[in-house]
């Protein structure tokens, strides 16, 4: 079992990406996410709780019972491991890994597959797991340039969907051709396109949503095979945030599943 300054010096390593990456583990910071985490049976290693923080009476039982550790600090304590200014009184670090392109499972037919081709706002990023969540997206793929999944920032934005989303990671190449082998139709975001994805019955789709500021990469076009899609804007308006525009056309290829 980790002592309170051990765990303390944990949740301050896990800060840094490489610790992440090393050790399989993130932080969560807040009650509803932590929260979240605990029930859809994300494996805690230990939580840090203030003293003198109310509302928390379900999380610590619910750690209690399954034998997680907790440790009691002071408010100040807490807030100088905290990433954000205003802490509600609880962080836990808890075990999650994404897998590799190679390791997720056939998809499904009727699958929507997001492939986030280095979408770099960290909240961007978030949101995108939260809304493929909410839309029954079977996956998202992060692919390199991607704001790293594990970060704290992606973590509170998506609201639990880590632990409910299958979320990988990988390469260009190692997207295209697990979508190849699986007969996924591909759709690239297209600022310049004006038609709006739509799927046949059955069919493995993948939206591919690029950067904020260069769009999607062109080794997309090497692929083969690609289709443009778009948002149809009134006049005047040129673009979309990212996140909302994968919102409006991941809309429509759920919406009649």
């Amino acid at each position: 079992m980790l002592s309170q300054r051990n765990l303390s010096k944990l949740i301050r390593d896990l800060q840094r990406r490489k610790a992440r990456e090393r050790r399989n583990l993130v932080v969560l910071e807040g009650r509803r996410l932590v929260e979240d985490a605990l029930a859809a049976e994300a494996r805690a290693v230990g939580i840090v709780a203030a003293e003198d923080a109310g509302g928390l009476g379900a999380i610590l039982d619910r750690a209690g019972r399954r034998g997680v550790q907790v440790e009691r600090v002071t408010a100040r304590e807490l807030a100088e491991l905290a990433e954000t200014d205003h802490p509600s009184g609880v962080i836990a670090v808890v075990e999650w890994e994404p897998p590799r392109i190679a390791e997720l499972p056939e998809p499904p037919l009727g699958a929507t597959i997001l492939v986030l081709d280095a979408i770099q706002d960290p909240g961007n990023v978030g949101t995108m797991l939260r809304t493929s969540l909410a839309l029954g997206v079977w996956a998202a793929i992060a692919l390199d340039g991607t704001a790293d999944v594990r970060s704290g920032k992606v973590l509170r934005a998506a609201m639990g969907a880590h632990f409910r989303l299958g979320v990988a990671e990988g390469s260009l190449a190692e997207c295209a051709a697990f979508l190849r082998r699986h007969d996924a139709r591909i759709m690239v975001s297209d600022a310049a396109a004006s038609n709006p994805p739509a799927r046949g019955p059955g069919e493995r789709v993948a939206l591919v949503v690029g950067n904020e500021g260069q769009g999607v990469r062109d080794d997309w076009n090497e692929v083969g095979g690609t289709t443009p899609v778009g948002i149809p804007m009134a006049g005047g308006a040129e673009s979309l945030n990212a996140a909302i525009a994968a919102a409006i056309m991941l809309y429509e290829l759920t919406r009649e599943r």
